[in-house]
């Protein structure tokens, strides 16, 4: 047996899969950390757009601690959806590419923040924020976008 074969036999995939709260409360674990990662990360990046200039970039900064719970929430219970079919999601092209792209989030995410707390007194001061910052606001926007997008098409192709 597979390893793959071995996790979809486990009894909690099996209550995932086939009982009636176990897909539901996944997916709206899921659905609800989606919100709180993408949701967050967009206004970080609005903000360095040049939106919400009332509001300063060191405040944004703490918001993303929000995020992280997200993707915690996000880890867990697609960790959990995925165990329960594992042999079909770990082949399947929109669900790699999802993957790739959440990895690719995370990343820009960590490095983003390094250069917030790096920089952000320093764009406050000159009312602009560096073409690095803005650089990351869009790789970050388009990560999560095509992450969000491809988890969609999943259940369609």
């Amino acid at each position: 047996m597979s390893f793959l074969a071995w996790l979809e036999s486990t009894a909690y995939s099996q209550w995932i899969v086939s009982g009636l709260t176990g897909w539901p409360l996944m997916l709206s674990a899921h659905a609800v950390g989606l919100a709180i990662i993408v949701g967050s990360v967009f206004v970080l990046n609005l903000r360095l757009f040049g939106f919400f200039k009332p509001i300063p970039l060191t405040s944004i900064s703490d918001l993303m601690s929000i995020g992280w719970i997200g993707i915690a929430m996000n880890v867990f219970s697609g960790g959990s959806l995925w165990m329960a079919q594992a042999t079909w999601y770990t082949f399947h092209y929109p669900f790699i590419i999802k993957i790739a792209f959440i990895f690719l989030g995370i990343f820009v995410l960590h490095y983003m923040q390094r250069v917030l707390k790096r920089d952000s007194e320093d764009w406050e001061t000159n009312g602009e924020v560096s073409s690095l910052g803005k650089r990351l606001a869009i790789s970050s926007m388009a990560f999560w976008t095509i992450a969000v997008v491809t988890g969609r098409l999943i259940a369609y192709i």
